[in-house]
């Protein structure tokens, strides 16, 4: 156990009296019906609730729910008892059951409001004590921070995406009323506060911690009650900035990581977005990074990027250099990728050609587009349109030089990528006759536009930088025939990026 994880069990316990002490001082912020203590829980009641608690059978949860919501007793003093009896139990699956049976169950309703506020500040004590215990040494302890992301998965799961919530309104069927979500909002928002250093702002953690805080971030935005101002709320209260702050307000969309996406590449990744909305539509959550453990929000959870793939030249030797940030490049594809299922999902006959195409396209590196992180057909197509948004010029070079060489899958790869991009709009609530993509050529963006799909969702021709080009595919296996530019057959003077044909070695001189 490393750092104050070393101390005694006295140490342990006079946190958690501290810890209790601090969550019972702000209970009288609880929204309830005031009522005025006409009896307290006696010893023994305490006792009883810490041993239902800790023996966390569901059957149980009803005699909890007669003590800590009896009317005779004030709210302060309700939570308290709570508290106390959560805080000290490691919560698992079996007690996050026993919390939720004791929130919903039968005979709850009345009291419902009351129980989620209890249930959400007991919790948030049980975190308390774990960041207490594990001060010095948090990111060398992986069941404690197991143990921290459940019970912000549990708050967001249970308390505030109660019954079926749309992505802007809690669910009001749930039964917990907008004050109760307000003062569960504000008990997460003080202990994020009280533990800033792990769960406020984008500042670099350790690549273990990334995940608590994006959970317990995500479940505050959840919580906060719903109302015009909720994303901007959430955005201040948390402390980001920049374009990770642009996401949240524009498109209630929370951009996770460990912190090692600086400003710069955080504002990539929102142009990133900018250009493929299908990626995040319905998204509430984007983690960017190598741990890909359980997330879960209101809307999609999205990962990307991570080290797992570090090169920083896509295009091959075939085209000339074209140096892009390894980290850009690896959410881009994921990105891509996420774009694309969308597109190949709502078109199956799109679907369908890729797939011959992917295939036709194994086995040899220079007729794939791209490199595919997996053989299956997202992943293909994905790699081409991951390319097409990283630099659109050179990815139509290195397709239509390959083309020129006798190998037309790429072109047939690329036809598919930006059918399927320019399907993902439709997916994305936009119009796939728009005939426009919003791509880049470097750090600059590039609109292809005039694009024409043939009914299968594959591109039959489309505009860029001032030219019009045109893939001819065959019938039936639609393998590509032929690449027209403004109308006249392909010349390979007309690819400005493609590096000189190799000449062939010179024969060693004859031996005299």
């Amino acid at each position: 156990m490393s750092g104050a994880a070393a101390a005694p069990d006295s140490f342990f316990v006079m946190g958690l009296r501290r810890v209790l002490v601090l969550a019972a001082s702000s209970l009288a912020l609880v929204v309830v019906q005031p009522r005025s203590a006409e009896a307290a829980l006696t010893s023994s009641e305490k006792g009883q609730i810490r041993d239902f608690v800790a023996a966390a059978r569901a059957e149980d949860a009803a005699r909890v729910r007669a003590l800590v919501a009896r009317t005779d007793l004030t709210a302060d003093e309700s939570v308290a008892a709570l508290a106390e009896a959560v805080a000290p139990a490691a919560f698992d699956e079996r007690r996050a059951g026993f919390l939720r049976e004791l929130t919903f169950g039968a005979a709850s309703a009345s009291s419902r409001p009351l129980l989620a506020q209890a249930v959400t500040r007991s919790v948030l004590a049980r975190a308390d004590a774990i960041f207490q215990r594990y001060v010095g040494g948090l990111d060398h302890e992986p069941r404690a921070i197991a143990e921290l992301v459940a019970i912000y998965a549990f708050v967001d799961g249970a308390i505030a995406n109660a019954g079926k919530p749309t992505l802007a309104e809690h669910d009001a069927s749930a039964g917990i009323s907008a004050a109760a979500y307000e003062q569960c909002a504000k008990a997460l928002r003080e202990h994020i506060e009280q533990n800033a250093r792990w769960l406020k702002g984008d500042g670099a953690l350790a690549e273990s911690v990334g995940r608590v805080r994006a959970q317990a971030q995500v479940a505050f935005f959840d919580m906060l009650p719903d109302g015009t101002t909720r994303r901007v709320d959430a955005a201040e209260r948390l402390g980001l900035r920049g374009a990770r702050r642009q996401m949240l307000t524009e498109w209630g969309l929370l951009l996770a990581d460990a912190g090692k996406l600086d400003d710069a590449k955080a504002e990539r990744v929102r142009q990133l977005l900018v250009r493929l909305p299908a990626a995040r539509a319905e998204l509430s959550l984007l983690y960017v990074g190598d741990d890909r453990g359980p997330l879960r929000a209101r809307g999609g959870v999205a990962f990307a990027g991570g080290s797992a793939r570090t090169e920083s030249t896509p295009f091959g030797d075939e085209v000339s250099a074209a140096t892009v940030d390894p980290a850009v490049l690896a959410i881009t594809g994921d990105l891509a990728m996420l774009a694309v299922k969308r597109a190949l999902e709502t078109r199956t006959e799109l679907r369908a050609q890729a797939a011959r195409d992917a295939a036709a396209a194994q086995g040899d590196r220079k007729r794939l587009l791209g490199r595919p992180g997996a053989p299956s057909v997202e992943h293909v197509v994905g790699a081409a349109a991951q390319l097409l948004v990283t630099d659109a010029p050179r990815t139509l070079d290195l397709a239509f030089v390959r083309a020129l060489d006798g190998r037309p899958e790429s072109a047939a790869l690329l036809s598919d990528a930006i059918g399927a991009l320019a399907l993902s709009m439709a997916a994305a609530g936009g119009d796939a006759k728009d005939g426009r993509l919003e791509l880049a050529k470097g750090d600059a963006p590039l609109v292809m536009t005039a694009i024409r799909l043939a009914p299968s969702g594959v591109a039959q021709s489309f505009a860029l930088e001032g030219h019009t080009w045109t893939i001819e595919r065959a019938a039936g296996a639609g393998a590509v025939t032929g690449v027209l530019r403004d109308g006249a057959p392909l010349r390979r003077a007309d690819l400005a990026t493609v590096r000189p044909p190799a000449k062939p070695a010179s024969p060693p001189p004859a031996k005299k």
